[in-house]
Order: C-alpha cells, then sequence, then structure tokens
C-alpha cells in the first residue's frame, strides 16, 4: 500500500505535529508499506529553499515542495497537485485542519481512486491566541468546512473535546470521526524508570514548548510572582523554541526565579524532566499537550487552565491541578502543589498510570483499522 502524508513541516523540524507524522510514516513503512511525506521546503521562521528537495530518512521517502506562498507556519504550493497524481497513492494523510493543502486534495479527491484522511491536529485556538486577521481566517475557513470535510473519508480526532468540535461545529458525520489520542515513546517509560528522583527539596516548576503567544507564557511568569512569595526556593525553568514572547519580556528575564535554556535536545529534554518537581502549561487552548503526558511518564503533576485538550491529556484533579487563566491562581496552584506532599504524591501516581495508557505501542494500530 502506498500512503502519502501531506504537512507543513517535516523533520529536521521539530514539533508536535512533526513527531506525529514521523511517527507514523515510519511505523507504516516498518510494516512494508510504502510512506512518503510532502511538505514544504522551509523552516518555521527561515530557511526558505534550504532543506534538500527529497531524501529518504527512517525508510520514508520525503519530497519537500516548492514554497510559492508563505506567511506565519502557512505555506501554498503550485507543485502539490502534480506531484501528488504522479505517486498514485492508495491513501493521502492530510495533517493540519485549514492548511492549503487540505483544500487542495479535497479538489483533486474528485474522480480519483485514493482514499483520504484528514488529521485536524485540533486548531480551534481563540482570538486572544492567533490575533484578529489569522482568527478571521480560521472562522471563514469553518465556513467551507462542511463541504470541504465531506471529501475526507475519515477525520482522526485527538481527543473527544475535538471530536465534539467536529460533529457540532463543522458538520462531521459521527460514524467519520475517530478519536486517535497522540502517543509518547515507550523508550521514554524505561527511561523515566531509571533516572534516580529526589524531589523532597526540589521546587522547580518546568515549562517545556514554544514560547509565543498562544501558548500565554506571560502568564505563567506572571504567576511565578505570587508563587515565590509561598515557596521561597521555587524556580521556573523555560525550555523550547523562542518564537517572540522572550525577547519581547525584557522585565521578566531580570526575575532571578526564571530561567530560559533555550531550544533543548531529547536527551536535555529528558533530563529536564527528570530534575523537575512540577509541569506547567499556562495555554488556554491546547490541541493535544504532549509534553503534559512526556511530563506525567516522569511522574510529575501538572498546572494547566484554559479549555481544550489539555483538559483530557492532564485530568484535573487526577492528574493535574486546574487554575483560572489569572496569575494569582495559576500561582497559587503552583504553590499547593509544591507545598502539599500528600497531594503531590496521589498526583504523581496517577500520573504515571495515566501516562503509559499512551505509550506509542498502544495507539499506532488504531491506524491500520482506519487505513483497512
Amino acid at each position: 500500500m502506498r500512503i502519502v502524508h501531506i504537512a507543513p513541516f517535516y523533520h529536521p523540524v521539530i514539533g508536535g505535529v512533526e513527531e506525529v507524522v514521523k511517527k507514523l510514516a515510519e511505523y507504516m513503512a516498518n510494516k512494508g508499506n510504502e510512506a512518503y511525506v510532502l511538505t514544504y521546503n522551509r523552516l518555521r521562521r527561515e530557511g526558505l529553499g534550504s532543506l534538500p528537495g527529497e531524501e529518504t530518512i527512517n525508510k520514508v521517502r520525503v519530497v519537500r515542495l516548492k514554497s510559492d506562498v508563505t506567511w506565519s507556519y502557512g505555506t501554498y504550493s503550485t507543485e502539490l497537485p502534480e506531484v501528488l497524481k504522479n505517486l498514485r497513492p492508495d491513501i493521502v494523510h492530510v495533517h493540519v485542519w485549514r492548511h492549503p493543502h487540505v483544500f487542495q486534495v479535497a479538489k483533486l479527491k474528485r474522480g480519483s481512486s485514493f482514499k483520504t484522511v484528514l488529521h485536524g491536529h485540533a486548531p480551534f485556538y481563540n482570538m486572544k491566541q492567533l490575533g484578529f486577521a489569522t482568527w478571521t481566517y480560521y472562522r471563514l475557513s469553518d465556513l467551507l468546512a462542511r463541504r470541504i470535510l465531506k471529501m475526507y473519508d475519515a477525520v482522526i480526532a485527538l481527543t473527544p473535546y475535538e471530536k465534539r468540535l467536529l460533529v457540532g461545529r463543522l458538520g462531521v458525520e459521527e460514524d467519520r470521526a475517530k478519536v486517535i489520542p497522540n502517543g509518547v515513546d515507550d523508550d521514554l517509560f524505561r527511561r523515566a524508570q531509571n533516572c534516580l528522583l529526589n524531589n523532597s527539596v526540589n521546587a522547580t516548576v518546568l515549562y517545556v514548548g514554544r514560547l509565543s503567544k498562544e501558548k500565554n507564557v506571560d502568564l505563567l511568569i506572571r504567576a511565578m510572582y505570587h508563587a515565590v512569595r509561598e515557596v521561597k526556593n521555587a524556580e521556573l525553568v523555560l525550555a523550547g523554541p523562542d518564537d517572540g514572547s522572550w525577547s519581547k519580556l525584557p522585565a521578566h528575564q531580570e526575575a532571578s526565579f526564571a530561567r530560559y535554556v533555550g531550544p533543548v535536545d531529547e536527551e536535555a529534554k529528558l533530563r529536564l524532566y527528570a530534575s523537575s518537581k512540577i509541569f506547567s502549561n499556562p495555554s488556554t487552548y491546547e490541541g493535544f499537550g504532549l509534553t503534559l503526558l512526556e511530563a506525567q511518564a516522569f511522574g510529575k503533576p501538572c498546572v494547566i487552565t484554559g479549555d481544550g485538550g489539555q483538559l483530557y491529556t492532564a485530568p484535573p484533579g487526577k492528574v493535574s491541578l486546574y487554575a483560572k487563566p489569572s496569575p494569582k491562581d495559576f500561582g497559587e496552584a503552583i504553590s499547593l502543589l509544591l507545598e502539599d506532599e500528600e497531594l503531590y504524591k496521589k498526583l504523581s501516581a496517577n500520573a504515571k498510570d495515566w501516562a503509559s495508557q499512551h505509550s506509542w505501542s498502544k495507539i499506532l494500530f488504531r491506524y491500520d483499522e482506519v487505513y483497512s
């Protein structure tokens, strides 16, 4: 079977969507299928045309298309239709709802024999996270949803929350919407078990992810001003690429409790999980929040806020504390989790169990069912 994934970015670009596409494409390639990834020859912010046009990575054939128009993380390529036709796929698995290739593939589907899967990755961010222009484009795209989405044979939701949006807001039929959560590397659980953890005096709050407007990192930093009043040795460590938020917060950069370590590789990320006490996610909306599960694999309870996939990934009261999206409330939740050892132990044990249910070995076979 020839399976073609189409995604805005792919390896070496790092991100949650990119990791899912890579895992799925390599899984199918290792099962003897022909796996392709069509993506664009660019990095997130720069590097237009800087990557190889074609290469094979772990048995997956990667084809990077010329980017005719780019904006933020969006790309339009006139090469896509012809390249896709020449590949003669059995299944086209399209990633990220509202991206131009979603509409291009829907148009190509007419009169074609290939089956289509749309993996939306839950981009239902609010206007405050996106800005008015992007939010308006999103709303206009959703107005076309019923016609476009009918061209897809299956639509994958990351969480039950996303499925409700797809069915209720965008008109996807119940039986075509399949819930398949993102997974965590099986090796991560082995690494977590081998870590010698001693958090008796540790008060490190960790954030891993992009430092961008939609991730609401400013809320977390402001919350820490409240947390350190209660827990004097509390420290905030932030890791991930800066999309502009950190450089725009010069006052916070002087805070003695905050330390930004920049982008980190996989090994460094695992060390941060192991050495922290709790994990925080200040985003008011997350499509999923994979780093929440990764932290839980190390037994780290979380502090979350807002609505979205984070409510599934880190269920409040089970593995996390939920706070209103205000610096005071978020800071109080952080300090409570740092100080209350009984609460910490309860959430920590639940976190390991919940994360273990989302290993990739327990997730990937669900795609076999969708494809068949």
